[in-house]
């Protein structure tokens, strides 16, 4: 008897990067497709303008892949995550997979995450992206041997995730709108999809690449990012939590950051300059960040 084929939803959100979304969609155009399952595209742009539009159509030419295009006028980093799922389930599908409009997943990237739903028998399963200076995708890459498959994951992403249609058609989880514009949507999704007992594990092999761009190496773009990453971890937990215990739990690790700082610039001359003081920067930032958060400092970093 023939094995029914399931259906996987490969979901894009792109916002004014065409050029990106093309080098995408060309890149999932080369997947190898795994054995009883059928792929669809669904991208959905956040731009009222279309920007998106062209780069879509000219990759979709050489794909044989069905492929859609919606537009969510509605702006918002949870917005146009919502538009995804809602579109996904219109077509029926199994399995839900997201991935940015930056990156680009190696061809054997859905048969190897499609094996870690079937070895680990989990609901949500993720995988690394890995930094290249390229915009195509390359044949080889290098596994983590310190994050091994079946382990746990801290934290899970829209970067490079794949889960079963149960946790926005049983469990009804959708991004909270909260978090349109300070992002950390993600995150707080699959932290409540595993709060309702859904099991998440990690896999080493499903890659996805994202093009390391220049303004993204220095330092000013290290100290933004982790500077908003600090404000944005405050702002997930103050979601869930009150503040008085918000700072009991985060004004420990803001005391330990400074001090792991102030460390690491102290002995920067001495060790290895660059990277020392990277991690000053790093740490310094990230501390600020959560000091910012608990004092309800707020950077909107996707607001356009």
């Amino acid at each position: 008897m023939e094995k029914e084929t399931k259906t996987v939803a490969i979901c894009i959100a792109t916002f004014k990067r065409p050029e990106l979304l093309h080098n995408c969609l060309a890149s999932i155009g080369q997947l190898i497709i795994p054995d009883n399952y059928t792929a669809i595209i669904v991208v959905v742009d956040n731009d009222s303008e279309r920007s998106g539009e062209s780069g879509f159509n000219k990759a979709i030419k050489n794909i044989n892949i069905d492929s859609y295009y919606y537009v969510e006028p509605e702006q918002g980093l949870s917005a146009v995550r919502n538009s995804l799922l809602e579109k996904a389930l219109d077509h029926n599908v199994d399995f839900i997979a997201f991935i940015d409009d930056d990156e680009l997943p190696h061809k054997q990237w859905l048969i190897n995450i499609i094996k870690g739903f079937k070895i680990n028998n989990s609901d949500i399963v993720t995988a690394p992206v890995l930094p290249i200076n390229e915009s195509v995708a390359p044949d080889n890459f290098t596994t983590n041997p310190n994050r091994p498959s079946g382990s746990t994951p801290r934290t899970i992403s829209t970067n490079n995730v794949i889960f079963s249609k149960k946790l926005i058609g049983e469990h009804g989880l959708r991004f909270d709108r909260y978090f349109d514009f300070i992002g950390g949507e993600d995150f707080d999704f699959f932290d409540r999809a595993i709060k309702k007992g859904m099991t998440p594990v990690w896999i080493d092999d499903a890659i996805v690449f994202e093009t390391i761009f220049l303004e993204r190496k220095t330092r000013k773009y290290i100290i933004y990012r982790h500077f908003t990453g600090g404000i944005n971890a405050i702002m997930r937990y103050r979601r869930h939590h009150s503040l008085m215990v918000a700072w009991s739990k985060y004004l420990p690790k803001i005391i330990g950051k400074i001090i792991g700082a102030l460390i690491s610039l102290i002995i920067s001359p001495f060790y290895e300059h660059k990277k020392n003081f990277n991690k000053f920067l790093i740490k310094a930032s990230n501390g600020i960040g959560y000091l910012c958060g608990l004092l309800n400092i707020i950077v909107e970093r996707y607001r356009y």
